[in-house]
């Protein structure tokens, strides 16, 4: 387990953002949507976003192919390029859980070769719920808020943010980045408080 202080969490984004893209939740006027970090851009606390953190694996518009002409033959010329890597920051549980049902659908045969490719490039940092809403759903489809998976799960307590790496690309992540070792009982009484 990691830990960094509330105060010191604009250092952590710069970190991040020295090696990877990085995408978390910012309060706008419309409500809180993922936004490229930029010095000064500050994590929403808001429970939901205007538009999921799916949206980065599904753009609206994206070209697939281009074409070109020559007389009577086509030339199919394939646009793909290999994406940069990127971190998503703050993504909520119920939003994390809809990666694994995607997963289940794009990364199977055939394999979706645009999604695979985000979802090889990205590193997803979940942040759990302190204070769940009534009206949220995780309850209903089986979603732990207290336990919200993805590559780094993150939780605030006592004015300070923990980490925990829940796969390899997290531990590279949290390898890469300036955090102090963080105290477990801390952690486990925020996941009985967002049960509560």
């Amino acid at each position: 387990m990691r830990k960094i202080s509330l105060e010191k969490i604009d250092s952590l984004f710069s970190a991040i953002a020295e090696n990877n893209v990085l995408y978390m939740p910012v309060d706008t006027k419309t409500g809180a949507k993922y936004e490229k970090w930029e010095d000064g851009k500050k994590l929403s606390n808001a429970l939901n976003t205007v538009r999921s953190a799916k949206d980065f694996f599904f753009p609206q518009v994206e070209d697939m192919a281009e074409f070109k002409v020559d007389g009577k033959n086509i030339e199919i010329i394939d646009t793909r390029k290999e994406m940069p890597d990127f971190v998503m920051f703050g993504v909520r549980a119920c939003d994390f859980r809809s990666f694994s049902i995607l997963d289940k659908v794009y990364l199977v045969e055939p394999v979706d070769s645009y999604y695979k490719n985000r979802r090889d490039h990205a590193t997803i940092v979940t942040l759990a719920c302190n204070a769940p809403e009534e009206t949220c759903f995780c309850q209903n489809f089986g979603i732990d808020a207290s336990e919200p998976g993805g590559d780094v799960s993150a939780w605030i307590a006592d004015g300070d943010m923990y980490f925990k790496a829940n796969t390899e690309k997290g531990e590279a992540l949290l390898a890469a980045i300036d955090t102090e070792d963080g105290d477990d009982k801390k952690v486990d009484e925020a996941k009985a408080q967002i049960r509560r």
